[in-house]
């Protein structure tokens, strides 16, 4: 076996390697690993093909995470015509790292800018309130930015074309003494509940934000480290400033 992980970051790697949270720890002296607690499946392929031949009835779309761009792009790889008729169509979006993607398979992203779902929908209506958007949504998505566009009267169709399972197969590594477990959204604790071979109790327990933190602590949970910015500098800071034995 090998040496037990320092951290264990119940996310999923990136993309790209190298994985930013796993860097920033081993830039610290600690050994990360990665534990994605989510799992997504793509059923709704041809329902979202039937969609996209309708191009003229929609001035844009709108893709909110890179798992929508996922099951767009593979539609896009298996029609190459079709992905030629979208090609340069305006896709909003919420944030730089699925505008990116977006750019990647021929769309013209706008909105990367915005960081939220209420600040996104505001753009919309400033810049193509009578737009007829083609939504592609997860079956987990918030409501927040439909509701904005509704009550904004923007027209909009949605088309759910992924969806997210919490793991039943999360294989945490046995833990080192000190070992940390850190919690990237509520979905991490459902997954570890439902793992056969995980023990919170085993590890000191971390959190991205507040929001995490809080429900980690509505379940009984002693959350030690909650990271004050939910990026990488920001968690090994919340790790070192909690650095020592438990309370």
């Amino acid at each position: 076996m090998g040496v037990p992980p320092d951290v264990v970051l119940l996310r999923s790697a990136d993309a790209e390697a190298p994985d930013r949270y796993r860097a920033a720890c081993r830039e610290a002296g600690l050994r990360a690993v990665c534990k994605p607690v989510l799992a997504f499946a793509f059923p709704q392929q041809a329902q979202l093909r039937t969609h996209l031949e309708l191009r003229d009835r929609h001035a844009a779309l709108l893709v909110t995470s890179p798992r929508a761009v996922t099951a767009l792009a593979r539609v896009f790889s298996d029609h190459a015509p079709l992905a030629q008729r979208w090609a340069g169509r305006r896709a909003y979006t919420v944030g730089p790292k699925t505008a990116e993607r977006l750019r990647s398979i021929g769309l013209r992203p706008r909105g990367a800018d915005t960081g939220t779902a209420e600040a996104l929908a505001a753009r919309i209506t400033n810049e193509a309130p009578d737009a007829s958007l083609l939504f592609l949504s997860g079956n987990r998505r918030r409501d927040t930015l439909p509701e904005a566009l509704r009550a904004a009267a923007v027209p909009f169709e949605e088309v759910v074309v992924y969806e997210t399972h919490i793991r039943a197969d999360l294989g945490l590594p046995a833990p080192k003494q000190e070992a940390w477990l850190v919690f990237f959204s509520p979905s991490g604790l459902d997954a570890v509940r439902q793992a056969a071979d995980a023990d919170v109790q085993d590890y000191r327990l971390a959190a991205i934000g507040p929001t995490t933190a809080e429900a980690l602590e509505a379940e009984g949970h002693v959350v030690e480290a909650v990271a004050d910015t939910p990026s990488p500098n920001g968690l090994v800071a919340a790790l070192r400033a909690a650095a020592g034995p438990p309370s």
